[in-house]
């Protein structure tokens, strides 16, 4: 696509390369460097491994190009498929890998971010620390708090984050066939990995 001359005084051709094969539609989207993938995932229009495969890629995909932009960026850093569901790395939990050890490491791992402050591991933690400095009595008292349910956990809010991605990757096209009602989303008993299990009877629909 070219603009020839027009006069004189304008003496500027505009080009956009088209993709061989195309069918010479430049679009925004095109121009910028995305792919629209409309990856399904559906796990009643597909199979089980299919639409747990694709969300993963994803999500993988959106942190890796920042398009979330929501309060899981920056604190989640990988998502892969494990034993049925697919499960969203916080990055203070990656490495301690799996099994009975890697659950006593995660123990000492969200009992060593208490002891740097109030909820270390979330943005308003991780804010709060670098403004004040660490404090093992503000996040003792803050577990405390959270526990008792007098404080908000970050940890409630991850299913909501979780949700607003899907949402935004379905708006960008980058997934497509995405219903809260076949999905349960939930974080990990310890530390604060997000959990997306796919749900195959609709009579479960009111547990998510």
């Amino acid at each position: 696509m070219s603009t020839p001359h027009q006069s004189s005084d304008k003496p500027l051709d505009l080009a956009i390369g088209v993709p061989a094969g195309g069918d010479g539609e430049v679009t925004a989207r095109m121009a910028g460097g995305l792919v629209d993938m409309n990856l399904s995932i559906s796990p009643r229009q597909n199979s089980v491994p299919v639409a747990l495969r694709n969300l993963a890629k994803a999500i993988n995909l959106a942190l890796k190009n920042d398009f979330l932009e929501t309060d899981l960026d920056g604190l989640y850093k990988v998502a892969r498929v494990w034993k049925g569901q697919v499960q969203i790395l916080h990055k203070d939990y990656i490495g301690l890998g799996d099994g009975l050890f890697a659950s006593v490491g995660r123990a000492a791992k969200s009992m060593q971010l208490t002891l740097r402050g109030p909820d270390a591991a979330s943005p308003e933690g991780a804010a709060w620390i670098a403004e004040h400095g660490t404090s093992a009595f503000r996040g003792l008292l803050g577990l405390i708090g959270r526990k008792l349910n007098l404080l908000q956990e970050y940890e409630d809010k991850v299913p909501m984050y979780v949700q607003l991605t899907l949402d935004r990757l379905e708006a960008r096209r980058i997934i497509s066939d995405w219903h809260r009602q076949e999905w349960k989303i939930s974080t990990s008993l310890v530390g604060l990995d997000a959990l997306l299990e796919p749900i195959l009877d609709p009579s479960q629909d009111d547990q998510v």
